[in-house]
């Protein structure tokens, strides 16, 4: 029996990818992101010998205890790049197909519009998993040097690809919403901003009007927040501490708070946020794109 019979691929993603791989614009823009990652690269490289250099000729320390730094350095710089394309691949998904005059062709077919867009979605995410997959030799320096361990990076690799579908629901939304792309694109990182810096505004304001230390309340809203969430991650893997523990350490909650605080249980659960409201986004945008609407 075919093998390939047997798979079904989602039409849109076989179509996208096809169009992909027959393009060299999507190979030098990989080529370009991880020459980007190299120069971060080769930058902390040079600091971190600098520093580390120092210290163990005054302190008497291991010279390669700073080498831990290169995840979280690669890391972040890595999610930044990814923030910045992933309106791009997205919020031209459908508003793209809209000015080349085939989204009407489109729906005419037996897709249903809610395939359309996971399809969208999907071929989103495995492009950026093919960016964050290249930029793995660098990171494994922090792996081979500085003591992290590959189960890290496997944790990463998955936050990694929540976030990508999650940006990727909030870019394909704006791109149905809009019927252009740029529109859609600065929506989109609209949309990110507010996501990024808003959910602080709660924990902002009860620090300034209010000496309360119900961090539980006040960070519930930063569970839809990436940021915080690879901050909590990267800290911890680091330092070996836990940043949320750090947070509530002068507050009285119940023990089952307590755990929640100081266990991975915080990150899961923020995932699942992020997927639940990815979700959202995407039930949003097949309504926006179901024949007849406008």
């Amino acid at each position: 029996m075919d093998i390939k019979n047997k798979i079904k691929v989602n039409p849109i993603v076989k179509k996208d990818l096809r169009v992909i791989s027959r393009s060299m614009k999507y190979s030098w823009g990989l080529f370009a992101y991880v020459a980007v990652l190299g120069i971060v690269f080769i930058f902390t490289m040079l600091v971190i010998g600098g520093i580390n250099s120092y210290q163990s000729y005054y302190k008497n320390t291991d010279i390669y205890e700073g080498y831990v730094a290169f995840f979280p350095v690669i890391g972040v710089a890595q999610l930044c790049i990814i923030s910045l394309i992933v309106p791009i691949f997205t919020a031209s998904s459908i508003s793209g197909e809209r000015e080349r005059q085939t989204m009407d062709v489109m729906l005419t077919t037996t897709i249903p519009p809610y395939s359309i867009i996971i399809g969208k979605i999907a071929s989103a995410v495995l492009r950026v998993m093919m960016f964050v997959i290249a930029s793995v030799p660098l990171m494994a320096v922090s792996f081979v040097m500085g003591g992290i361990g590959w189960a890290t990076l496997f944790e990463y690799l998955i936050l990694a690809f929540v976030y990508a579908i999650y940006a990727g629901s909030i870019g394909t939304f704006c791109s149905a919403v809009f019927k252009k792309s740029i529109p859609a694109i600065i929506v989109s990182y609209i949309i990110y901003g507010a996501i990024y810096g808003l959910t602080y505004a709660p924990a902002l304001v009860v620090s300034i009007v209010s000496d309360i230390d119900d961090f539980f309340v006040v960070f519930i809203f930063t569970l839809i927040n990436p940021v915080h969430e690879f901050l909590i991650f990267f800290y911890q893997k680091i330092s070996g501490e836990n940043l949320m523990e750090y947070m509530i350490s002068y507050s009285n909650y119940p023990d089952f708070i307590n755990w929640i605080f100081k266990s991975n249980v915080w990150i899961v659960t923020s995932c699942i946020f992020q997927l639940g409201l990815a979700a959202f986004f995407i039930w949003l945008a097949t309504l926006k794109i179901r024949p007849g609407k406008k």
